[in-house]
């Protein structure tokens, strides 16, 4: 992974070049941040950086906004892009499988995982990882075996490169019976060794693990960086790239998501969906049936829906305040709904509404029953809207 190929993030990326040239490479540091702003393709990138034989540096002038990046053509570079490099180890959440019933750990799921991180890009998360695994509803961990490999691994000699680098990914996965095993090679670590931990939940990282890395920040992707990258990618059109990316709020997973259903089908599904909620009272048949279509998607769809209507409010409140909008409501008929809809959204419950969804998203994360919580939303959404 070279840093060329990481969706904006460039004043982040200039100061890893800075810190990895001047030799104040921390032995243990955590990339935080949401895992589509790329914080384990930053520290994926990172690596190969500091392992390449033969950097490419640049004056200022390179239209990628770079101070430098790893060649892609060396022979550590070439390794690292297949993650087949043997002094980079990678440890992340795993669990019991089909074929895979008991003593697991990453090393044996480690080509499975390989596969997984180059078919994304390495902008990977883990609903989709665990649904790479087939898992269903378990949840993984990094257990005590892949603590007894991380020490075991880098207490060997480095084979080729300068450095052994060690990435652990989602951390905060990390099982408390399998802390203490870390807790001294982090405090004082092989020579050579650098740990790069990646984790979207800081505050789930055990204290003891946290006080002994650097904190390495991953903000959003700025706006512009994230459509731009849609436009490229996808072919997309500005207007559609910048609404996905502003929906998405800076997460290339995210923007994945929105993409990949149809704008069409959503607003569809909204426009019915407020509908039947104006007639609470009367259509509780109706809404259960609607809710049940919605419940045959994936959660992770469920909550793109959810995001994706909240910022149909959003427009509709703009609307309501005469702001300018974007084209989000596609046809004549959307445009019509939207004129219409936007008089029942005002300053008196769009803040209530948008606590609402809020709340549904956080339950349908945390696994609760999709049916009840959209059950439940549509009719105190039907409320707020009719001035109950």
């Amino acid at each position: 992974m070279q840093f060329a190929r990481i969706i904006g993030q460039r004043k982040l990326i200039n100061s890893l070049v800075d810190m990895a040239m001047s030799g104040r490479v921390s032995h243990a540091q955590l990339f935080s941040g949401s895992y589509g702003s790329g914080s384990f393709a930053l520290a994926l990138a990172y690596a190969q950086f500091i392992a390449c034989e033969n950097k490419q540096f640049y004056d200022g002038t390179d239209k990628s906004g770079l101070k430098a990046d790893s060649c892609g053509k060396c022979p550590s570079c070439i390794k690292y892009s297949r993650l087949i490099h043997p002094d980079l180890h990678l440890v992340f959440p795993n669990t019991t499988t089909k074929k895979i019933d008991s003593k697991n750990e990453s090393l044996l799921f480690r080509e499975q995982f390989t596969q997984y991180v180059l078919e994304r890009n390495a902008y990977i998360d883990l609903p989709s990882w665990y649904e790479a695994l087939g898992v269903d509803n378990k949840q993984g961990l990094i257990n005590v075996r892949d603590a007894a490999y991380i020490v075991k691994a880098l207490s060997m000699k480095t084979y080729e490169s300068k450095y052994k680098i060690m990435i652990i990914w989602a951390c905060d996965k990390l099982y408390h019976e399998a802390a203490p095993n870390l807790l001294k090679i982090l405090e004082e670590p092989y020579e050579n060794t650098l740990f790069l931990l990646v984790s979207d939940n800081i505050g789930n990282i055990l204290g003891t693990i946290r006080s002994r890395t650097q904190l390495v920040k991953v903000l959003p992707i700025a706006e512009e960086d994230l459509a731009g990258h849609l436009q490229e990618e996808f072919a997309m059109e500005k207007d559609e790239a910048l609404m996905i990316s502003r929906q998405a709020g800076g997460d290339y997973i995210k923007a994945l998501e929105y993409k990949d259903r149809s704008k069409a089908e959503f607003v569809a599904c909204f426009m019915q969906w407020t509908r039947l909620a104006f007639q609470y009272r009367r259509k509780a048949g109706e809404i259960s049936a609607f809710v049940e279509r919605i419940c045959k998607w994936g959660r992770e769809e469920q909550k793109s829906f959810l995001s994706y209507s909240l910022e149909l409010f959003r427009q509709c409140m703009h609307t309501t305040l005469g702001l300018e909008t974007g084209m989000y409501f596609l046809d004549e008929e959307g445009e019509e709904f939207r004129r219409n809809f936007s008089r029942f959204v005002n300053e008196t419950n769009i803040g209530e509404i948008y606590r609402l969804f809020e709340r549904s998203q956080y339950n349908i994360q945390r696994n609760a029953s999709s049916k009840m919580v959209l059950f439940d939303l549509t009719l105190q959404m039907g409320r707020l809207l009719s001035g109950k």
